[in-house]
């Protein structure tokens, strides 16, 4: 019955969210933008790969000399993994993308419901909270991040599955495994969380559920042998001299670490390219790159949170200075009424920051352990958990942490972990175990403090009043799939055709390597439909000395006349090209086809 109820809410939210046009395989017009066109061309250069190849993630068509992983293109490598078999079946213009996103809401509402259960027994409350789990519009938000999204980081039910494994009684190596092997094989960033809440289940199993070293020693080898495994078939490690395939400098030394989470995305019902996610709270100041941490919780949840909170509050004192028994419904009446009352008199600034403080107290009131358990038992079970989600959170707010636009203070980085640092540097991102580990105590809390009908009447009005309240922020994320532009290549001169017959890539001089114009698109685009090889790319990671050093190779040519005759040209920058034109080189075909400055030798 949950997988058939997941299985409706999930098809229901990803066609209330993107329109549902984008499952269709030949429509690609939505991607062709910025990563979104990334993620793509890696899967059009993949699928003409040799099946039999070694690392089985290895792209070397896209980028040639400095070729890369499928895992560099967020293409999903799990799924291209599974379809590229199939390449021969499937259309000319073929893309698994919008496939991917609805699977994505219904593992996220499947895996949300598995994981209330292991606190709830009602299941109509599941139900409910599970369509808050997979209406959250830290996840709706990675469809538009940017104007285009991270596809592959829609994967938010790695997280749920990871909490899943955690809370259950069994240690389960193979399904650990397995989604480590998925994780690898989705987005790397979703690893460190992966990780850490593993790492807190081995503790608990070994402390706490009477497991034996042995089987924790086995369990991590089992794991640990998978992973390694993945990792080098994947193409994220080569077996050359480089740790990472085509990249062995992640990213520049120098890097500002801009994308930081700070404590008041919470409650921040804007950012750039989201809409308004509320029209009761107000848009939050922040520093450049904080957009990454976008993290706002949603309206019904904030509700939640302020209702329990006041609840709590009146129940206490009615125990201390009142004879009166104060009602649950008089409680939850008055908690609304105070909330409405409180935003109709106040700005919505003064009413966003109560609201931020209400949250506040009831984090530290409402702990973990209260609502896990037993204090005492509960607060030494998982305590490890908390520490990893904690150590997370902490990391996500990079290590200049503040609130808003201001910064508390600046600590120097520690050289053991700058690799690691450097690897997995959009910090933002690591807040989000703890946003959904808060997520479901609050629902948690709300069940347990009211009784039942009580507590499913507000569940139900707090999800519906959501729903209405970010109505225009989830118009803005469908507007971005029901209305991509219809993409044309302009390369449509017949000699391209010609080119393409006689010739085995197009390799571009300067290089187009994650050129913000999006030339490397077209570029990308023609080659894959003519199966040739091209160095126009934009990957996640590249190694820019051994870019740099192709690209004196190519100028080298240039200035010998001694340029691949099995390569087309394209001159990229106009200085160059008049330089070029100057050599005099006795070359078959100099011109502009359609704006490109294309040399054939």
């Amino acid at each position: 019955m949950q997988r058939i109820y997941s299985l409706a809410v999930g098809l229901f939210v990803f066609v209330y969210v993107t329109g549902g046009r984008i499952v269709d395989p030949t429509f690609r017009d939505w991607l062709m933008i910025g990563d979104s066109a990334t993620h793509y061309m890696g899967w059009e250069f993949f699928r003409h790969t040799a099946l039999l190849q070694w690392p089985l993630g290895l792209n070397p068509k896209l980028g040639l000399d400095i070729s890369s992983s499928i895992a560099f293109t967020d293409s999903i490598p799990l799924a291209a993994f599974i379809l590229k078999p199939f390449s021969f079946l499937l259309p000319s213009t073929f893309q698994y993308f919008g496939l991917w996103i609805l699977i994505c809401f219904v593992l996220q509402a499947y895996l949300a419901a598995r994981l209330l259960s292991h606190f709830l027994t009602d299941q109509i409350q599941i139900a409910l909270g599970s369509v808050f789990i997979a209406l959250s519009p830290m996840l709706m938000y990675r469809l538009v991040h940017d104007g285009y999204g991270h596809i592959a980081l829609v994967g938010h039910f790695l997280i749920l599955g990871a909490l899943n494994l955690y809370f259950t009684k069994e240690l389960k190596s193979l399904w650990w495994a397995l989604l480590f092997l998925s994780t690898i094989l989705i987005q790397a960033y979703f690893i460190p969380m992966v990780a850490a809440i593993w790492i807190a289940k081995m503790v608990q199993f070994l402390r706490h559920e009477g497991g034996s070293r042995s089987l924790v020693v086995k369990h991590f080898l089992v794991v640990a042998v998978a992973s390694i495994s993945t990792f080098i078939a994947g193409g994220y490690v080569a077996l050359g001299s480089n740790l990472f395939t085509g990249s062995s400098d992640v990213t520049d030394s120098s890097f500002p670490y801009w994308f930081r989470w700070q404590p008041l995305s919470l409650i921040d019902m804007q950012t750039s390219f989201s809409g308004t996610w509320s029209h009761f709270l107000s848009d939050q100041q922040e520093l450049r790159g904080d957009v990454e941490g976008f993290s706002f919780l949603g309206s019904g949840i904030l509700l939640l949170v302020s209702m329990v909170t006041l609840v709590s509050v009146f129940h206490r004192v009615a125990q201390r200075f009142s004879r009166f028994q104060v009602s649950q419904v008089t409680s939850a009446i008055g908690a609304a009424l105070i909330v409405v009352v409180g935003w109709v008199v106040s700005s919505t600034q003064v009413f966003s920051l109560v609201i931020f403080v209400m949250l506040a107290i009831f984090i530290i009131q409402l702990s973990l352990e209260k609502l896990f358990g037993k204090k005492s038992e509960s607060r030494s079970r998982h305590r490890v958990l908390y520490l990893v989600v904690a150590a997370l959170a902490i990391y996500s707010m990079t290590f200049r942490p503040g609130i808003g636009r201001s910064t508390f203070f600046v600590y120097p980085l520690v050289p053991l972990f700058k690799q690691f640092t450097q690897t997995f540097h959009t910090h933002g991102r690591y807040i989000w175990p703890a946003y959904y580990l808060l997520v479901v105590v609050v629902i948690v809390a709300a069940c347990r403090l009211f009784d039942k009908k009580l507590a499913t009447f507000i569940l139900a009005g707090c999800l519906l009043f959501q729903i209405v309240d970010s109505a225009p922020a989830v118009t803005t994320v469908r507007h971005r799939f029901t209305n991509a532009p219809q993409w044309v290549s302009p390369m449509q001169d017949p000699r391209w055709e010609e080119i393409a017959r006689t010739h085995n890539n197009v390799v571009a001089l300067p290089l187009l390597i994650n050129d913000v114009e999006g030339r490397w698109m077209l570029i990308s685009d023609f080659a894959s439909r003519h199966k040739m090889g091209t160095n126009a790319v934009y990957f996640s990671r590249i190694n820019m000395e051994e870019a740099s050093q192709y690209a004196g190779r190519l100028h080298d040519g240039f200035l010998h006349g001694t340029l691949d005759k099995s390569n087309v040209y394209i001159i990229t920058d106009d200085a160059y090209w008049e330089g070029v034109v100057g050599l005099k080189f006795p070359y078959a075909f100099t011109g502009d086809i359609d704006g490109f400055h294309v040399v054939v030798p």
